[in-house]
């Protein structure tokens, strides 16, 4: 019988057993980390971003818009105060319908 044959099958299999544990633990990105690759990002998370960009610089526009309008100074405090008092009373609204749908589910599970 040959014991350098059978040793060294029994040390391939015993590393190979150890490579297989060790590839578990692995994410699919550190796996492509080791190749030098990575995932290509999402349209999501391309487009997300730039949705909000577009919003804030619009939100900012508007507010400019508002200030360099042809107006007395009264007639624009006035408009910014009904702007800011309308909003305060939409978040309102939308914390109170965000606290009953959340009591609701809660009582239900």
């Amino acid at each position: 019988m040959d014991f350098t044959k059978t040793a060294a099958a029994m040390g391939s299999a015993i590393g190979a057993r150890q490579l297989i544990e060790a590839a578990r633990g692995l994410s699919l990105d550190e796996a492509l980390g080791v190749a030098g690759l990575e995932r290509r990002p999402s349209w999501s998370s391309q487009l997300l971003p730039a949705i909000g960009l577009i919003t804030v610089s619009a939100a900012i526009g508007a507010g400019i818009a508002l200030l360099l309008a042809p107006s007395s100074g009264a007639q624009l405090r006035a408009r910014l105060s009904h702007g800011v008092d309308h909003a305060r009373h939409r978040l309102t609204d939308r914390a109170s319908q965000f606290a009953t749908t959340t009591n609701q589910r809660g009582a239900v599970s």
